[in-house]
């Protein structure tokens, strides 16, 4: 199973509230009428949440400000993938979408990678997070002194691990790393439409509800654990190049289930 990852920036002459709608009210159906013809198997948007704790985690880590969503739509393998759009059928649909993106998408300042998913804990016993569940965003650019495969590694072997350790201190429902993969079909992507290039990664952290966020960091041991994933974070991170943010998702579609 493979993950496309849609970071999405709203074209400037759109409100925040004309683009969260017509993505959700109007693309969304769009691109669930394809699916079929494009082999695609789940597709979720998560929309930006506008809180103050978005700055707190931006100004705790020296990172850029947050992005207006996430797409993730998930194919079988990229071999799936390729052989949808290679049909007349999925090469028009592509088209349909492509088409519709232009209505709300700022396609210079956003970026489209393909990423393996690797779920570290899921404290929801496989029922997944809740309605009122938020989801801490996290767009990851690697350090420059590593390669991306030394990031990989740290992340998911060393600070995995870590957050796994707090997961209760910190009310983590379920925690999930995507680490890119498949560099030159993503070359090919970013060419296609003039994308920013690709990150390097998304983790993705399912908190109960808001109101279970906006009461955590009361006790000292709450953030001491806060503090220690951020000193951790800057062994694989280049936090001026990276993001995280609050989102909530809404699930167009799973045809996995």
């Amino acid at each position: 199973m493979i993950k496309l990852v849609y970071v999405i920036s709203r074209r400037a002459d759109l409100s925040a509230e004309a683009f969260h709608d017509y993505w959700l009210t109007r693309h969304g159906p769009l691109v669930a009428a394809q699916a079929e013809a494009l082999r695609l198997r789940k597709y979720v948007q998560s929309h930006l949440i506008d809180h103050p704790s978005n700055e707190g985690l931006r100004a705790v880590r020296g990172m850029l400000g947050p992005v207006d969503g996430i797409t993730e739509v998930w194919w079988d393998s990229v071999e799936d993938l390729d052989a949808a759009y290679a049909t007349p059928e999925g090469a028009a649909s592509g088209g349909i979408l492509a088409e519709d993106e232009e209505k709300f998408i700022d396609f210079a300042n956003s970026q489209v990678f393909l990423t393996e998913e690797h779920p570290i804990f899921d404290h929801t016993q496989g029922r997944g997070p809740g309605p009122e569940a938020v989801k801490v965003t996290y767009l990851l650019a690697k350090r420059h002194d590593l390669t991306q495969a030394e990031c990989h590694t740290t992340w998911l072997n060393d600070h995995g691990p870590l957050v796994a350790s707090f997961a209760q201190i910190l009310n983590m429902a379920k925690y999930v790393q995507s680490h890119t993969i498949e560099p030159e079909t993503n070359a090919r992507f970013q060419a296609g439409k003039g994308y920013m290039p690709p990150l390097d990664g998304i983790t993705e952290v399912w908190i109960p509800s808001l109101q279970t966020l906006e009461q955590g960091g009361a006790l000292q041991a709450e953030r001491d654990a806060s503090m220690a994933l951020v000193v951790d974070e800057h062994r694989f991170v280049e936090m001026g190049e990276s993001r995280c943010f609050l989102t909530r998702e809404h699930l167009i579609f799973d045809h996995m289930r």
